[in-house]
């Protein structure tokens, strides 16, 4: 018996072993796969099964490559207890690479919880853990970008260009042309937001990351860098580059239904460019944003001077009370972000009086005797509960920052509905000052073109086509013509870019069979299918063409008007 059990002992020990070595290689095996697939490393350690992690620096190694996949995948974490457990153990055992990665990741914990100054503080002490380590620099790149980026969005200006130029240099001595694109860029936002002596410089260093961007053909630079560059040249004032860069900030953008900011840069190259319906198309879209009141009463202002340029003075002084209303609630809003900012900067300095004040102590232990350490012991406790109750002092003031801008959200929800009852009455005023006939729209040189094109496809084939200008004056165009209609299909219905085409198409009376040319289709049923979800959208009764049922809508509005 006694045999038996020791043979059942030593079994189980022999598994247990067996399971934790598996644990371990399953581990190492995520973090290998998580730069190029953080889908499957993600996806790996989900099922990883708990008894395999049988020791404690198996458990923090999961916490940390857990809480690095969610982060790489988008996933929003609302709890940072996980990486948390994971920092609090490296911290014990001193390994400053695995240290550096666990506050990297809490930091952007913080970040995902709006918690910016824990996450200002987070990412400086990841900082100091791979200053001085060569073989850290692409986690130190990361910690230049999110810090820089945190200051930048507060204001605070010289310490995010201080951050950048770091990030600038290590990104050209590691040869990372992405994080070097994105530096050079955001130096030039910096420098544009300091006045007209320093646009040169501002478009020298956009001109510099657009030149690397093109090189690679990377689309995660090119973009934000056409929107930095069209933002400048509307300040120089150069008109056609503003719209130039404007039209491909756009046209590289996945989401074109809610960038509200790329809708009033377009408005705005538009105008200068005197297209004022193409400018007022656009800028109307930006009231469909929930927030964005800064960029509501930008949009107000330019669509003002547009009916002032067109003798609508009603709407045009309609126009100029919405945008002070937007304007108080940006500044209600901006009264937070100042309050955030002095936190901020109170924390980063803390959090550098922090650093001195460890790396002083390091220094001193190294040279203090076994007979002064008792005293040491006593110092350090008493440092300790005194930053817990300067902790403790500034968390009692944020609460109390927190209920006052709870206050401000109350009195900027009243002003909302008052914003709600004058957009009503403008929306109005713009509907009617849209009224034309139909026989102007059929006289148009462009209805003609297409008319011209639709008749030509029916002989024989033709390159002839739209362009995205001809499309966007089109579109205009047959709102105009048919009371309308097109503003309502986008506010109501929400239709895309191509099936706003295509019902325009529709209303010029254009073959089904020849719209796949004008829209750069091959397949005649794949327009008849796009046409039957339009119908879906739009709710029509079911046995009813998309025609009739635009030519319905047309003649309702017309009686509306």
């Amino acid at each position: 018996m006694k045999n038996t059990a020791l043979l059942i002992s030593l079994l189980v020990l022999f598994l247990s072993a067996c399971t934790s070595r598996n644990g371990r290689k399953l581990l190492a095996q995520a973090d290998s796969l998580m730069q190029e697939r953080p889908d499957n490393a993600l996806h790996l350690l989900q099922n990883i099964p708990e008894n395999s992690l049988k020791t404690e620096a198996d458990r923090a190694y999961y916490a940390l490559l857990l809480t690095q996949a969610r982060d790489k995948n988008y996933i929003t974490q609302a709890d940072d207890s996980l990486i948390q457990m994971a920092a609090r153990y490296y911290d014990i055992h001193k390994d400053a690479a695995m240290q550096a990665r666990a506050y990297y990741l809490w930091g952007s914990a913080c970040r995902d919880k709006n918690d910016f100054p824990q996450a200002i503080d987070k990412y400086t002490i990841a900082l100091s853990h791979i200053n001085n380590r060569p073989e850290s620099a692409e986690l130190k790149t990361s910690l230049y970008s999110n810090l820089g980026y945190l200051y930048y969005t507060q204001g605070l200006n010289t310490e995010a260009d201080s951050i950048y130029q770091r990030a600038e240099l290590l990104a050209k001595s590691q040869k990372d042309t992405v994080s070097l694109c994105y530096a050079l860029s955001q130096r030039g936002m910096i420098n544009l937001e300091q006045g007209k002596t320093f646009y040169p410089k501002a478009e020298q260093q956009m001109l510099q990351a657009l030149s690397i961007g093109k090189a690679f053909s990377d689309s995660t630079i090119l973009v934000p860098t056409y929107h930095s560059l069209s933002m400048l040249y509307s300040l120089m004032p150069k008109p056609r580059q503003a719209l130039q860069y404007a039209r491909l900030n756009y046209s590289g953008l996945k989401d074109t239904l809610h960038c509200y900011r790329t809708f009033l840069l377009l408005g705005n190259a538009y105008f200068q460019n005197a297209q004022y319906d193409s400018a007022d198309l656009f800028l109307q879209k930006i009231f469909k944003a929930e927030r964005y009141y800064d960029t509501k009463a930008d949009a107000c202002m330019r669509l003002s001077e547009i009916a002032q340029k067109r003798g609508d003075m009603e709407t045009s002084i309609l126009l100029e009370r919405k945008r002070a209303m937007y304007q108080d609630s940006a500044r209600m809003k901006l009264q937070s972000h100042g309050i955030l900012n002095a936190i901020i900067a109170r924390e980063k300095n803390n959090s550098d009086a922090i650093s001195k004040r460890n790396t002083h102590t390091i220094y001193t232990i190294s040279a203090i005797v076994i007979a002064i350490s008792i005293s040491s012991i006593f110092y350090i406790r008493k440092k300790h509960l005194q930053h817990k109750a300067e902790k403790k002092e500034w968390e009692e003031k944020l609460q109390a920052e927190i209920t006052q801008a709870n206050l401000r959200k109350q009195e900027l929800a009243e002003k909302e509905r008052e914003n709600a009852t004058l957009q009503e009455k403008v929306s109005r005023l713009v509907l009617k000052k849209q009224v034309y006939t139909e026989e102007e729209y059929k006289t148009s040189m462009l209805y003609l073109k297409v008319s011209r094109i639709a008749k030509d496809l029916s002989k024989k084939n033709t390159e002839e086509n739209l362009d995205e200008e001809e499309w966007n004056q089109f579109i205009t165009l047959t709102n105009v013509g048919w009371h309308g209609i097109i503003t309502c299909l986008d506010e109501k219905h929400h239709l895309s870019a191509e099936e706003i085409k295509i019902c325009c198409l529709h209303l010029a009376q254009v073959p089904v069979m020849h719209m796949g040319h004008f829209l750069h289709i091959q397949s005649r049923s794949t327009i008849q299918t796009k046409s039957k979800d339009i119908l879906l959208k739009i709710e029509v009764p079911q046995g009813l063409s998309l025609k009739k049922a635009l030519f319905s809508l047309a003649e309702q509005l017309k009686n509306i008007n």
